[in-house]
């Protein structure tokens, strides 16, 4: 298994580069988000890899960070997800803003990822929700206390269109300096900022 390539970024295109290493040109299949955190060519770089085999054909997908290498390996695992879609799903997410929606079981805001049906989105978040703990992604105070998925109902029941709830919540999430006690002290704190 190649775990790691470093070397010279001799081509950079949205979904794909080619580093050199040593004189040989190795073409990496990447998301669109670890090609926006790259140096312009001719710069050194180091990815973290994941060597695939398929149809007699060695593929190379790369990533900026071991977070996305790690939730990329456990969602090509997940029947009906190949490499293309995980990429296209971390191209259009974060990995953050994937274990979120996992453990917030948010199968709405999944949907939204181009190539994701509703029956992907729910066993993306049936599958990973039991492996998120256990891939060392989050610690299990994070899954408690977990108000995200009853603030956005709370909020589309005071009239707000649901992908505002969404953005609104997740973003009151990550601003507070500690997570909420209740749902009543969450919810207060959204309304402060809206």
């Amino acid at each position: 298994m190649i775990y790691s390539i470093e070397g010279k970024l001799i081509r950079k295109m949205p979904m794909e580069i080619i580093v050199d290493v040593g004189g040989l040109g190795y073409m990496v299949h990447v998301s669109l988000s670890t090609s926006g955190t790259l140096p312009d060519e001719g710069s050194n770089v180091r990815i973290f890899t994941l060597l695939m085999i398929r149809d007699e054909t060695l593929e190379l997908y790369g990533f900026a960070t071991e977070r996305e290498h790690r939730i990329f390996q456990e969602m090509i695992l997940l029947p009906g997800v190949g490499p293309k879609l995980a990429l296209r799903i971390l191209s259009r997410l974060t990995p953050d803003e994937i274990l979120n929606a996992v453990i917030s079981q948010d199968v709405e805001f999944l949907i939204k990822t181009p190539g994701i049906g509703k029956k992907t989105a729910e066993r993306l978040i049936v599958e990973l929700k039991d492996r998120v703990e256990d891939m060392g992604l989050i610690q299990r105070e994070e899954i408690k206390g977990d108000f995200i998925p009853e603030a956005i109902e709370a909020l589309t029941v005071l009239g707000y269109k649901r992908n505002d709830a969404q953005q609104i919540v997740r973003r009151t999430a990550k601003e507070m300096q500690k997570k909420p006690e209740t749902l009543e002290l969450f919810l207060k704190e959204i309304l402060k900022r809206v």
